[in-house]
């Protein structure tokens, strides 16, 4: 048994160092910043929605009645942290210390993801990446960026894994973290799709794969259809996910090139008079001032109306640098900003920036690499199509940095195979030279 373990610990003893480096730093983080350390806005209302759904039962947000904004994860998972740890300062720092463990997770997951690929020191070198600051001040917030890039980074290894052992616990521990990821934030929810078409290209036994669709999808519905059901009596709307969509869609007319400015529209022609009554009731009547269910259902669906009108007048004013402002200017956002609001352990956000470029210069490198050698085109096939539809998803709604910053381990992936790439290559020239000479 001792030499089980200690051959174990020889053969991972980078990814044993790179968890101990990585819960030292996140530890460090934390203490600088104090447990209590919040953005005042977000991670505050998650808290409290997971306090009230102890309290109540109820999924609230932003103190409103009810809320489908959301997806139930967090408050549920925040709750359950609630009801041991108690309402204050515990509460807050059981939280973060649950997420450092969940930082401890994601470094684990890239590491075993890159060892499909790579060696241990290449694989040890990419994993790294999640070290920089943005990272681990990211760690330190209680917000849905952290477990959901740990949900989607299990999905892409078991995701692997699965084409490769066909075993069933890989599935059931995909079903697991897309149940998990979905439930945290909804955004995951078309992965299934590109998962089906890699495990084709992998010549994936077709029966099992419809059998275990089918099994994956009754899982889920365990789930979906109870919160669905809740949705429909609370705003009498079908709403499987959630209806957030609206608000993002028009902070995302705010964002790029001469898009038209509120002085030169005509909201109330436009949009406030061909509202129905129902949402002028909510929106401009007597229920305006409360803050039910109802209330804030109408006004995100006010600003997703809001958002479609100024997409229109804008396309109407300058085609050109609407196309330029969601084809280029909202996808560089999600491919080069860094979510570090709060400079920690004295690094400025300059270097996290240059950081980002780098790596996205590396990837489109890496990429050419990929083609040219014909190498692990499968895998690029499931990570480019998985992230460019997650950049398009954002681009067309609101490009953020939060948002990107969970999707750059698949960046780093693509990174690494290249590199390990070209280190192959690499040995087998210099082994053809000693085998001449």
């Amino acid at each position: 048994m001792k030499n089980k373990i200690k051959k174990h610990i020889k053969e991972n003893k980078i990814l044993y160092l790179l968890l101990i480096v990585s819960c030292i730093l996140n530890l460090l983080v934390l203490y600088q910043l104090g447990y209590s350390y919040t953005l005042g806005s977000d991670d505050l209302s998650y808290v409290n929605s997971g306090i009230q759904f102890l309290e109540s039962g109820k999924i609230t947000i932003h103190n409103y009645e009810k809320t489908a904004q959301i997806m139930p994860g967090m408050p549920i998972l925040i709750s359950f942290f609630a009801l041991i740890f108690g309402k204050g300062g515990l509460l807050w720092l059981s939280l973060k210390l649950f997420w450092i463990i969940m930082a401890e997770l994601s470094i684990y997951g890239l590491y075993k993801i890159m060892r499909f690929f790579a060696n241990d020191i290449i694989s040890g070198i990419i994993t790294c990446l999640l070290l920089t600051t943005d990272f681990l001040w990211m760690n330190s917030m209680v917000l849905t960026e952290t477990p959901f890039m740990l949900s989607f980074i299990f999905l892409i290894y078991h995701t692997l894994k699965l084409s490769k052992t066909k075993e069933w616990k890989d599935f059931w521990w995909i079903v697991f973290w897309y149940i998990f990821g979905i439930m945290i934030r909804p955004n995951i929810g078309i992965y299934p799709l590109f998962l089906f078409f890699y495990l084709l290209l992998k010549k994936y036994d077709f029966k099992l794969l419809i059998k275990q669709g089918i099994i994956a999808a009754g899982v889920l519905s365990l789930f979906l259809i109870p919160w669905t059901i809740r949705n429909y009596k609370v705003f009498n709307k079908f709403i499987p996910l959630t209806y957030g969509t609206g608000n993002p869609l028009l902070l995302g007319t705010y964002q790029g090139y001469d898009y038209p400015l509120d002085e030169e529209l005509d909201y109330k022609k436009n949009v406030d008079d061909k509202l129905s009554m129902e949402m002028k009731k909510y929106l401009f009547g007597k229920e305006s001032n409360k803050l039910s269910a109802l209330n804030q259902y109408y006004t995100l669906e006010y600003d997703g109306i809001k958002a479609k009108y100024r997409m229109k007048e804008w396309w109407k004013k300058n085609p050109k640098a609407m196309l330029k402002s969601y084809m280029l200017y909202k996808p560089k956002i999600m491919l080069t900003s860094t979510f570090y609001w709060k400079e920690v352990l004295k690094v400025p956000k300059e270097w996290n920036l240059l950081i980002r470029n780098i790596t996205l210069i590396l990837t489109f490198c890496s990429l050419i690499m990929i083609v040219v050698f014909k190498r692990y085109w499968k895998e690029m096939a499931l990570l480019v199509t998985t992230y460019i539809f997650q950049i398009a998803l954002y681009s067309y709604t609101f490009s953020f940095d939060r948002y990107a910053q969970t999707l750059y381990f698949m960046q780093f992936i693509i990174i690494g195979i290249g590199i390990s790439i070209m280190w192959n290559k690499y040995k087998e020239r210099k082994t053809k030279n000693e085998i001449i000479t």
